[in-house]
């Protein structure tokens, strides 16, 4: 480009040299002038154009490479045209069928402050996908978005942006094998999917479930997910009790815990639930001996009244049907649970200790009312 500017100066000094140009005056000669620099910008133009040309060809096979990868990564399906092949989990999906009923029927919780995202963890082959998707429809989701590379952020992106547009479906987003980024330890990815599930499992017409092959307790994907359900078979890794009874630090924390769990226990009475086979007192200490942090002690109460919610549904025949019926076209009205009470007892409890902190040793609470003293 610098060199066709000086040829232009070159040009314009020859012309006025002989007369010619602006400063010659000469009509003729000033035409010429206007039409040689004309012609000089476009020659620049085009010649510009040619050397831009292959960076622009590179954007654009980059830009098709990413498109590809993406959809190779990414699968957006109606629920209702799945063809799911799934044996020998019956008795999972029974066990779990409260955790689908609130899916199904997200109105008749609403008073239940809990996330909609949970991890599947089984070995490799184990069915862990082919469960979300049979979830998917026991559930009632009207589609499910698959990312299958959760490390491709394109595909987050695009997911994230379904999900933007998804606000009279219900839609399932599922993760599988996303304890591969965690292993990577890709803290770009990690933050992605982080503000992903996030973002989206607060909705009620989005269920977000993830996969693994384990999910070590404690672990950044541990705090991720507020319920982690381990298939039939699966070996998962012993919780340490956390330190209840030291001086300093670990007294403060107790406390601490403690008040949180009184908290959202008297939430729980107020919301209409109501304890049985134990009082606040047994209840929080129990949440105290398990729990590392207030967060996992409102994920404990949240899942319990789930459970208790459900069981109360189902007294009034208003649940989805234990063992969380196939091919169930309603299950029920949507409505809460019908003037029955949702009881949340120490069985109940100590389920809802073992979604949210798998691997934690159940105890044996006997027969009667446990107090905190007893």
């Amino acid at each position: 480009m610098a060199s066709l500017i000086g040829m232009t100066d070159m040009l314009v000094a020859a012309l006025q040299a002989t007369g010619g140009g602006p400063a010659g005056g000469g009509g003729e000669e000033a035409v010429v002038y206007r039409l040689l620099n004309e012609q000089l910008l476009l020659l620049a133009t085009v010649v510009g154009a040619i050397a831009a040309l292959p960076s622009l060809i590179e954007f654009i096979v980059e830009y098709r490479k990413r498109r590809e990868r993406m959809a190779l990564s990414l699968d957006d399906e109606q629920v209702s045209g799945l063809t799911v092949r799934l044996a020998g989990m019956d008795g999972f999906l029974a066990a779990n069928a409260d955790l689908i009923d609130r899916a199904r029927f997200p109105e008749a919780y609403r008073d239940v402050a809990a996330g909609n995202e949970m991890l599947l963890i089984g070995p490799p082959l184990s069915g862990k996908k082919t469960v979300a998707r049979r979830m998917a429809q026991l559930a009632g989701m009207d589609r499910l978005i698959t990312v299958h590379n959760p490390r491709n952020s394109d595909a987050l992106a695009r997911a994230k942006a379904l999900l933007r547009r998804a606000k009279h479906e219900k839609v399932m987003l599922l993760l599988p094998n996303i304890d591969e980024v965690f292993d990577d330890d890709d803290g770009e990815a990690e933050a992605e999917l982080d503000a992903l599930i996030e973002a989206t499992a607060a909705r009620e017409n989005i269920l977000v479930v993830a996969t693994a092959n384990a999910c070590p307790p404690g672990s950044a994907l541990d705090n991720l997910f507020g319920v982690v359900l381990a298939l039939p078979g699966t070996q998962v890794a012993a919780r340490a009790v956390p330190e209840v009874n030291a001086i300093g630090q670990g007294r403060e924390r107790a406390a601490v815990l403690r008040e949180v769990a009184l908290f959202y226990l008297a939430r729980a009475e107020a919301g209409g639930a109501r304890l049985v086979g134990m009082d606040a007192a047994a209840a929080a200490e129990r949440l105290v001996a398990v729990a590392s942090n207030p967060a996992e002690v409102e994920d404990v109460v949240a899942v319990a009244r789930t459970a208790a919610t459900w069981a109360a549904r189902q007294r009034t025949g208003a649940g989805a049907g234990a063992g969380a019926r196939a091919g169930a076209s309603g299950g029920g009205t949507g409505s809460g649970g019908g003037g029955a009470v949702a009881e949340i007892t120490p069985a109940v409890l100590e389920k809802a200790i073992a979604r949210v902190l798998p691997g934690t040793v159940p105890v044996d609470w006997g027969h009667g009312t446990r107090t905190a003293e007893s």
